[in-house]
């Protein structure tokens, strides 16, 4: 049964006050008018209610709605958005996340009409809604023009998440709930969701709250290059100062693996209400989100080892097509000179949590004047954490073009060196006779390793990737005739090649807001045709502190001297506990004197910082042999279980004595905005013609802390903390917004808008700084080697202007039912203002001995201007019941469905025109479902075209097309039990990524593959 506080919650608009006029006292049971006799059910009601939402909004809106808790089949709310028309998704680990409108992502998320604050997305515009789970919505609301009473307003649009209260409920006490189980076809684990509802209201006070709690473990496979820094991991082989002819994509490395994402998800909503008489009303509410995330991956990887001089020549075109214009080819296969194979294990934890409050205190006595007052409390954290491993197979001897870890050119068995007491744990590996000043010797890190670089085939010129050569023979430990497949079948020929936990994270954010918003209904038109008259003010301040880092631990305190022959009295740090990793920079040393190979003088030997190390010294493993359909040709090999890495923290602490953060400068940052802003918007009607017309004027101001990035840290990839930038400014922005409905009949209604909008950018654009990225150089005659400078990414800058744009609409909708109607709609927006990420090849930095040596590729933020988003919306919901016979089983049909046309152009330095990110041109929606009293079954399908991805060297990277169907079945036991089955992604869709090359050539770069899911449940209620 709709209640009128549900109805009028939804049909009521953006207006705050007709939003809260659903209070208990307005809403008892005399007072109740036609929308009571409406017993509808299941997909017709949802359908009937998105219809009468769009129907009674002044602005373009599209809704979703749930009868009932736990109705949204969907996991999460993008999931259910998806739907919508405009509204493109993006998912993770299979499940809906992040969201666009219209093709861009510059989208405000409002919770009850006032800003969402989500620890998904602290500093970013567009809405992340992993840990947002659709059970406890009530609706949905998605405006695609701009309201002036609107708290904010998107570029694009602007998303209203809206929770239950109590006098959405009926009288007295009720109660509702699901539990399900589900599991994936690859993951195959037991996985459960439960979400519960208890409500009492009252004459003149109301209570409600519920819960929603969820396990599930998602899986994940992935193929294709190694991701880095920069643009995803792509990268020239001419990049690190390489002269060929013929440039080609040649990364670093190769990966494929297979992830298990798990998602323990708990989130609680509470409302009271409370008539205080006298037409005051009182409301107070609060939403919690938690989730604990473990993306466990384990892996193969295949590079060249991050050596400078391996770049360009490690890879080797064997097939490819000549791009016109350009000295580019597009590559289809490569012979590949493996540096490096090493199977890899590792787990990105995130632990999330937010916490919204909402205080109303409402005026609205039946007479002409409205007043709500609000505060919103906020705020958020995020922890992100990584743990990792290298399995290495390599025995790390010397051979010309081999990445080696006997680099002493002199004296070849010099390799990794240990003092006494770790040397001689392992009695029989020693290399030499050599005895270091101390004791230390050097040891032999890998003696089953194979003792050559494999010769490797990669061929992507088909549907999936596929290796080749495994299966030739290599020489090293195993003896003669053995192949790579081989070694990595014999787990004691594996050694860690590194544990690390690097690009970690913590985002802090809070949110206030304060507002206060009148509403005066005119008893006769003013002027004959102003009906009412809405003023108001709001203050934000919302601040975000980011902290990007990695966990240092410190080796050999209290052991060896430093290269001034002082003793070692407090140890070196190092970011990489790696067997490749000697402690002799100019910042901190470790190690004894030996004897030079050529002049037998005393000279420097740095201690290598990881010991020996088994693959299952510290941790448990596991046997890999099935990294999915879109990897072939891979044999099986031993990983590390990554579930090792649940606390990545611990883990270190245990193995190293300790896990200290060292931040990276260029990615950590403080930013405070704050927003003051007042409006005035007057509804007009005149005959068939109304709307709205208001001006909202906005001033913000940034303030900005960013870091100054100094010196590379030794043993790491981080630079020094070399102080702080303070920046701030204020803008002011005149926003006007006019909405108009010509209604030619009854079912007949034509709509325009215009409006100015504004939007800040995301915040990492403002704080973020410069990052230095470094590799390995060569090694010298010595022996040792340097960090270089390899590239630089700089994320943000503050003088940058935040998203502007000016935006036309015009609809036209037919409302043919009660649940059916037919829309066309056309829309456009000029984009004043953006901000677009560009690489040029000018970056001039000193390595870590202070020297420039070569000129490097800088990713940077830059202004935008000029671009446009411009698109029509057709779309179609049809009830068959409101065109047959109810005793007719056609009618017992319906079908949603929608297409978007979204094209959108921003230039490039070449020249070349390409979408906005992440923007698709064509999407599709098509819904059909049946209903009868027992028995309801709903089959979705969802299409998106090619997305831009991102950009390298001004060739676009796009994700093609996909192709997502899903479908839920349910079945009413009687008024009170549903028991009801989905099925998600059941056709097993696989995301793929390509370089769109000038004149057409394209080249894969890599692919996801997602599980079908599939749950049983059941729904209860009295």
């Amino acid at each position: 049964m709709l209640g009128r506080g549900l109805a009028v919650a939804l049909l009521a608009g953006v207006s705050p006050l007709a939003m809260t006029s659903t209070a208990l006292a307005q809403a008892a049971p005399a007072a109740q008018d036609t929308l009571d006799e409406i017993i509808v059910t299941g997909v017709r009601a949802s359908q009937q209610r998105s219809v009468d939402v769009k129907r009674n909004q002044t602005a373009i809106v599209d809704a979703i709605s749930s009868e009932d808790i736990g109705k949204l089949p969907d996991v999460t709310i993008a999931d259910a958005l998806q739907r919508v028309p405009g509204i493109q998704i993006r998912r993770d680990a299979g499940e809906g996340s992040t969201v666009n409108v219209r093709g861009l992502p510059q989208v405000i998320t409002m919770l009850n009409g006032e800003q969402y604050l989500s620890a998904g997305n602290q500093g970013e515009a567009k809405p992340n809604l992993t840990d947002v789970p659709a059970q406890l919505m009530n609706a949905v609301v998605v405006y695609k023009t701009t309201d002036t009473r609107n708290a904010l307003s998107g570029v694009s649009g602007t998303i209203d998440l809206r929770t239950r209260r109590p006098s959405d409920m009926p009288y007295g006490f009720s109660a509702s709930g699901a539990v399900e189980g589900q599991t994936g076809k690859d993951t195959k684990e037991k996985d459960w969701l439960a979400n519960g509802l208890l409500a009492w209201r009252g004459d003149r006070i109301g209570v409600l709250v519920s819960a929603a709690g969820s396990e599930a473990n998602l899986g994940n496979n992935y193929s294709g290059l190694a991701p880095g820094p920069g643009t995803g991991g792509l990268s020239g082989n001419n990049d690190w100062g390489g002269t060929a002819p013929n440039q080609f994509i040649s990364p670093h490395g190769f990966e494929s693996f297979k992830k298990e994402t798990e998602r323990d998800r708990l989130s609680v909503s509470a409302a009271f209400e409370a008539d205080l008489g006298e037409g005051f009303t009182f409301v107070a509410e609060g939403f919690y989100t938690k989730m604990d995330e473990y993306n466990r991956a384990a892996g193969i990887n295949i590079s060249n080892r991050w050596s400078g001089d391996a770049f360009g020549v490690w890879a080797t075109p064997t097939s490819s097509t000549p791009v016109a214009g350009s000295d580019w080819l597009a590559v289809d296969e490569y012979d590949i000179n493996a540096w490096w194979v090493n199977s890899f294990s590792v787990n990105r934890v995130n632990k999330s949590e937010s916490k919204n409050y909402n205080l109303e205190l409402n005026y609205d006595n039946g007479g002409p004047l409205k007043v709500q007052a609000r505060a919103v409390r906020a705020d958020a954290d995020r922890l992100s954490l990584n743990g990792q491993a290298q399995g290495d197979l390599s025995n790390w001897q010397y051979a010309p073009g081999r990445f080696n870890l006997f680099q002493t050119a002199a004296d070849r068995t010099r390799g990794t060196f240990y003092p006494a007491a770790i040397a001689s744990k392992f009695p029989g590996r020693y290399t030499n006779d050599i005895v270091g000043s101390l004791g230390g010797r050097y040891v032999d890190p890998n003696p089953l390793g194979y003792g050559q670089n494999p010769q490797l085939h990669y061929d992507i010129s088909g549907k999936h990737p596929v290796w080749s050569g495994f299966d030739r023979p290599i020489s090293g430990g195993l003896g003669a005739g053995k192949s790579l497949t081989d070694y990595m079948a014999n787990k004691d020929s594996y050694a860690i090649g590194a544990f690390s936990s690097e690009g970690n994270n913590e985002a802090t954010s809070d949110l206030n807001v304060y507002r206060i918003d009148t509403q005066y209904d005119f008893e006769e038109p003013l002027g004959g045709f102003l009906n009412r008259v809405d003023v108001g003010i709001r203050r934000s301040d919302r601040s975000v502190s980011i902290a990007q880092f990695h966990h240092f631990s410190n080796f050999y305190e209290g052991v060896g001297v430093n290269d001034q022959g002082q003793p070692n009295t407090s140890g070196c740090s190092a970011q990489w506990k790696a067997i490749d990793v000697v402690m002799n920079q100019n910042q901190c040393q470790a190690g004894e004197f030996v004897p030079d190979p050529v002049t037998g003088q005393l000279v420097f030997q740095g201690y290598t910082v990881n010991a020996p190390t088994r693959l299952d010294t510290y941790n448990n493993v596991i046997w890999v042999d099935n990294l999915g359909s879109i990897t072939k040709g891979i044999p099986g090999f031993w990983a590390i279980d990554p579930r090792d890495f649940d606390d990545p923290v611990a883990f270190h602490k245990k193995v190293f004595g300790g896990a200290d953060r060292v931040i990276l400068p260029g990615q950590s940052y403080d930013v405070s905005l704050t927003e003051d802003s007042g409006y005035i918007d007057t509804n007009f009607e005149w005959g068939r013609l109304s709307g709205n017309a208001g001006l909202k004027i906005i001033r913000t101001e940034l303030l900005v802390r960013q870091n100054i990035t100094g010196d590379t840290l030794n043993y790491g990839d981080t630079n020094i903390d070399a102080g702080d930038v303070v920046s701030n400014r204020t803008y002011y922005d005149y926003l006007p917004a006019v909405n108009a409905t010509y209604d030619v009949t009854n079912d007949l209604r034509l709509r325009a808008s215009y409006s100015k909008t504004m939007q800040p950018l995301d915040l990492l654009r403002y704080g973020g700084a410069l990052k230095i990225n470094t590799a390995d150089g060569e090694v010298r005659p010595d022996g040792t080697k340097i960090r270089e400078v390899t590239s630089a990414e700089s994320s943000g800058n503050p003088e940058l202007d935040p998203w502007r744009s000016d935006n036309w609409d015009a609809a036209i909708e037919y409302y043919i039912g009660r649940a059916s109607m037919l829309n066309l709609a056309v829309f456009r927006m000029n984009i004043k203002s953006y901000v677009v990420t560009r690489t040029t090849t000018d970056g001039r930095f000193p390595d870590q001995d202070g020297v420039i040596r070569r000129t490097v590729p800088v990713t940077r933020p830059e202004q935008g201007e000029g671009g446009r988003v411009e698109g029509v919306e057709v779309g179609a919901k049809l009830s068959f019941k409101d065109f047959l016979d109810d005793e007719s089983f056609f009618s017992n049909f319906g079908v949603d469905t929608n297409y978007t046309l979204s094209p959108s152009e921003q230039t490039l330095t070449s020249g070349e025109k390409v979408p906005f990110n992440d923007n698709s041109k064509h999407q599709f929606n098509l819904v059909g479902w049946y209903q009868d009293d027992h028995f309801q079954a709903r089959v979705a399908y969802n299409y998106r075209s090619k997305r831009l991805e991102n950009v390298f060297k001004d060739f676009p990277v796009y994700q093609s097309s996909t192709q997502f169907v899903d479908v839920n079945l349910s079945y009413n036991i009687n008024e009170q039990i549903t028991i009801y089955a989905n099925g998600s992604n059941v056709t097993g869709e696989i995301e793929d990524y390509f370089v769109q090359f000038t004149g057409g050539p394209t080249q894969f770069v890599w692919q996801n593959e997602y599980e079908s899911r599939y749950t049983l449940g059941v729904r209860f209620k009295w």
